[in-house]
């Protein structure tokens, strides 16, 4: 009602239009008192600016003042209306996190009641994508009465879910207590305000495209004032008027992914038409060729055929687009690098620059780049709070609550930079968690516990008495925490500081440590005590869906250093170019489901169960996109940027970026495809300089095949079974360990690797043997299964995998194994042994799996494999463990077994299938085995032999220990060895 009281009786429309490239804060404070004129001092001074974001509200007092003294107008946010007492009503708007808290509890509890409708996982997505569903419906005016008059004839089992949790968060809509709604309430008010009090000062809008319902009302009521103003950015002064209909006929969105819709959505709810626009003082309409022809390459689909009447008279392409560029680089990581060196360039040419592009990947590659000529850009993103410091710590340690506690994760904490900081010793925690990842790393240990701390105690108390206080410290911070499964969100909060703040402190410190420093560690404070401030409203939560919760919240805040960035140096999102200009603009990532990005998905609403209840259509968002790309591309000099292919797939270029080149192919009479290729043969200029900055400039030369030819007194007297085959195949990598005594270390993380499960499945298998069978084998199997998996196997999912592959085998194992001990009188395990010889001085040792005494008075031998089983001729010639293990307990070198002879030698498959392969005894004796051993070894007490590198692996793709110390890869299989004196 009061918006139609000002529009009845207002003035001429005062509807102003900033040209495509023009600097917005600039060209209006430039024009400002012009449009002033006539006005008092008073009336100047009271003058309000709204605009929509804080970037252009900073921007706007940089211009006012830069320029000349004058009086400034007061500049004042869209959402600043909500926050004034005078139209706020009685109602404040409810804390955004407080409110998602809220409805994530109600969303909970329906799963909770019905597990069917949605995962559990998905709690979190589903009440960010509900919040945005119902900010949007309280700012577009769609009540939930509209969303059950829809028809739903099509997609009813869909829609009768989307309801269910649609229902629970209704008296939430109907109470008002959405921000939109709240906004939008404020906004009515202000309008009444207005048409009771007409102020008698200019009130403007600025820098809005009126692409929500709310501010278009705003907009309205505001071009009505008596002195008020509405100036678009970005308006495209070059599409004829006859065009700008086709854009949307009779208030339907036909074109709402075309730059300029909006503005004529507005211009149509206002009963006017792109001629009542007028041109601000300060920036007159310009008809630039580069924007006629960005223009023209975006017309409307309907009238695109204009191409072939308009395209002609654009002139002389080539001048058009001599500020122009196009990178097309063959991956990202070429197109990051060719932007990092074009805005180094720019900066030696004393020019600014901006690379903008809506995909972060690109934007943190970039910086990676400029950092190695130490230039940091102000990167208006700012940095998400998990990739600081204190963002890093406070997840690790919600990783701590959630078992199993592993080698990996108690590393990576202690090793953090924060941790251990309040005290001045910390270059002495660093060389105790040194040690700790040493000692984890040789005994192969995957998993962490109180025992394992006791063990590194007792090695290290000799040498560090103080190691006791740094263990306390650190058993109290990680295995004393213990964590309630479900508990309310702030006791989760308090115990996590507590222990941040502990580990950041360091033993006995009265100092807090580094936590809380700089503006990264303010900026995580700020964000956890919001969080506590509105953790009332969540209620108990689960352990994983606390941790969910605080990780996706940390993820979603940023934290920006205003004074580390170079003010010439840009990095910006798509939203804030709208408002900053720079002398060289970069369009970063225009590749199709970047930029413009691919539709967000919706789990409540389809596309036509939006426009029919009246929501924003899926393309308002490409339309958006597509006037920023308008408004970045008339700058004064742009380069447009893509890459070719991804990491695994070729690239669609930007649909803008088809337009445009397919619009200069197809006008050859104005040198439209010349104009294209020196566009390219521009950006070509930076590609070749990125990928010759990221060659080889200097090519090392290529090292030959080793083959290290020690004395003899040195060569290894002894080795085990298993390392004959090594010697074998690859002899460096036993001068490496038995001469150079390298030895590699395990990994921290062992996952799924092969190695963790053969050693698992062994010990499963050793216990189960020595045990011998019983009634209830297959239950008494997987009792010990369980029991050696929970225990060296920290990873539950793991666990399942392996133990569901175990079951797979067990019958077969069993009748398999039922006539091996029905065959024996006695089984030993793990059992170790020694063979030696004078003559040559050698000693071969060795732990056979398993070997049984049979009925007969012979020895039976097994190993077992998880992996693939070597073959008889493999055995034969390489693999030679079964065969030496038969030779050593025919000559009685097993410990607590006599001599006997070996009936047969096996390998047992427990992989994937039970399988068995037999060592052939038949082919070779075992008194054969041992000559040829003895003859080996023999050989290799020549001075004149060296260990030569991968002389006969397996599989070229065969990866050895000590290949990189051998330097494989600068050789290939098919050199020859150098022989290599070593003294």
């Amino acid at each position: 009602m009061a918006l139609s009281l000002l529009m009845s009786d207002r003035p001429k429309s005062k509807i102003y239009g900033l040209p495509l490239g023009t600097n917005v804060a600039e060209a209006f404070a430039s024009g400002f008192h012009d449009f002033c004129e006539g006005l008092s001092p008073v009336q100047i001074a009271k003058s309000e600016v709204f605009v929509n974001t804080a970037r252009m509200q900073r921007s706007l007092r940089e211009a006012f003042d830069r320029g000349p003294d004058s009086l400034v107008p007061r500049i004042k946010l869209l959402t600043d209306i909500s926050s004034d007492p005078l139209f706020s009503g009685a109602e404040t708007a409810p804390n955004a996190l407080q409110l998602k808290l809220e409805i994530s509890r109600l969303i909970s509890s329906l799963l909770d009641a019905a597990p069917d409708i949605a995962p559990k996982s998905s709690l979190f997505p589903l009440t960010d994508s509900l919040v945005s569903l119902l900010d949007e419906m309280a700012e577009e005016g769609v009540s939930f009465e509209d969303l059950k008059s829809l028809d739903i004839t099509d997609q009813s089992g869909h829609w009768s879910r989307a309801l269910d949790f649609l229902k629970i968060v209704e008296p939430i809509l109907d109470q008002g207590q959405i921000a939109g709604a709240l906004q939008q309430q404020a906004v009515e008010r202000q309008i009444e305000h207005w048409a009771d009090n007409p102020p008698d000062h200019p009130v403007i809008v600025l820098g809005s495209t009126g692409s929500r319902k709310t501010t278009r009302i705003l907009m309205k009521a505001v071009a009505a004032l008596p002195h008020g103003a509405v100036l678009l950015p970005g308006f495209d002064w070059a599409m004829p008027a006859d065009v700008w209909p086709e854009l949307g006929k009779d208030g339907s969105s036909i074109q709402e992914d075309h730059p300029q819709f909006r503005f004529w959505n507005f211009l149509q709810e206002m009963d006017l038409s792109v001629v009542d626009v007028e041109q601000w003082s300060s920036c007159p309409a310009q008809h630039s060729p580069l924007n006629d022809l960005i223009s023209l390459s975006l017309r409307p689909a309907p009238v695109t055929d204009a191409w072939l009447e308009e395209g002609p008279k654009l002139g002389e392409l080539t001048v058009a687009t001599e500020t122009l560029s196009l990178i097309e680089a063959p991956s990202p990581r070429v197109e990051a690098e060719a932007i990092a060196i074009r805005m180094r360039y720019a900066l030696q040419e004393q020019k600014t620059v901006a690379l903008i592009s809506p995909d972060r990947n690109l934007t943190r590659q970039v910086a990676a780049a400029l950092d190695r000529w130490d230039l940091v850009p102000d990167d208006s993103a700012g940095v998400p709070l998990t990739l600081t410091p204190p963002g890093r710590l406070l997840c690790q340690v919600m990783d701590l609550f959630l078992p199993p506690m592993t080698a990996e994760k108690l590393v990576t904490l202690l090793k953090h930079p924060i941790v251990h900081t309040g005290n001045m010793d910390r270059g002495q925690h660093l060389l105790r968690t040194r040690e700790l990842e040493l000692l984890l790393r040789r005994s192969g240990k995957v998993s962490v516990d109180v025992e394992t701390l006791g063990d590194f105690a007792e090695r290290r108390r000799n040498s560090d008495p103080e190691i006791v206080v740094w263990l306390g410290w650190l058993k109290k911070a990680v295995f004393d925490n213990t964590v309630s499964p479900n508990a309310p969100l702030e006791d989760y909060l308090r115990h996590h500081i507590a222990i941040a703040e502990y580990l950041s402190a360091g033993p006995d410190s009265s100092e807090m440590g580094e936590l809380w420093l700089e503006a990264e560690g303010r900026s995580v404070e700020q964000a956890i005590t919001s969080l506590t401030e509105a953790a009332q409203s969540s209620g108990a939560v689960s352990l994983r869906d606390y941790t969910n919760l605080v990780r996706g919240y940390l993820a979603n805040e940023t934290v920006r250093n205003h004074d580390e960035g170079r003010p010439d140096l840009l990095i910006l999102g798509t939203l804030e170019s709208r408002v900053q200009s720079a002398d060289l603009v970069i369009l970063g990532g225009l590749n199709d489901g970047v930029w413009p990005p691919a539709p967000n998905p919706d789990p409540w609403l389809n596309r036509q169960m939006r426009k029919d209840v009246g929501l924003l259509s899926p393309d308002r968002r490409i339309g958006l996109s597509a006037h920023d790309y308008q408004q970045a591309l008339s700058s004064k000099e742009v380069v447009i940027s893509r890459s070719v292919r991804t990491a695994d797939s070729d690239t669609v270029p930007s649909r803008w970026v088809n337009r445009l080149a397919n619009l200069l192919s197809g006008l050859p009479n104005n040198h439209g495809p010349k104009a294209l290729d020196e566009m390219k043969e521009r950006g070509n200029v930076w590609v070749q300089a990125a990928e010759s900055q990221l060659s080889v400039t200097e090519q090392p030369n290529p090292t030959h095949r080793p083959s290290p030819q020690p004395p003899i007194n040195h060569r290894p007297k002894q080795l085990s079974v298993t390392k004959i085959k090594t010697l074998i195949r690859d002899p460096y990598a036993i001068y490496a360990e038995a001469l150079l005594r390298l030895r590699p270390l395990n990994q921290l993380s062992v996952r799924q690797e092969y190695q963790l499960r053969g050693v698992l499945f062994h010990k499963i298998l050793q216990h189960f043997t020595e045990a011998g069978l019983t009634a209830d084998a297959e239950d008494e199997l997987l009792k010990i299964a369980e029991k050696v998996l929970l225990k060296g196997c920290p990873w539950p999912h793991v666990r399942l995998q392996w133990e569901s592959r175990l079951k797979s085998i067990i019958p077969a194992f069993l009748t398999q194994e039922a006539k091996r001990q029905d065959q024996r009188t006695k089984g030993y395990t793990e059992v170790r042994g020694k063979l030696s010889s004078d003559l040559p001085d050698f000693t071969l040792v060795g732990i056979a799996d398993r070997i049984d005494l049979t009925n007969d008075g012979l020895a039976a031998i097994y190993d077992y494999k998880t992996g693939s089983l070597p073959s008889k001729p493999q055995q034969r010639h390489f693999d030679k463990q079964l065969l030496l293990e038969a030779a050593m307990q025919e000559r009685g070198a097993f410990e607590r077994i006599t001599a006997t002879a070996v009936k047969e030698a096996k390998f047992l498959g427990i992989g994937s299938k039970v399988a068995a392969v037999d060592a052939p005894l038949d082919e070779v004796s075992a008194d054969q085995v041992w000559a040829d051993l003895l003859k080996l070894i023999t050989n290799w007490n020549d001075q004149d032999r060296g260990y030569s590198a991968r002389i006969a692996m397996f599989k070229k793709s065969d990866i050895g220990n000590y290949d990189h110390l051998s330097r494989f890869g600068e050789w290939s299989v098919s050199d020859d060895a150098k022989p290599e004196p070593v003294k």
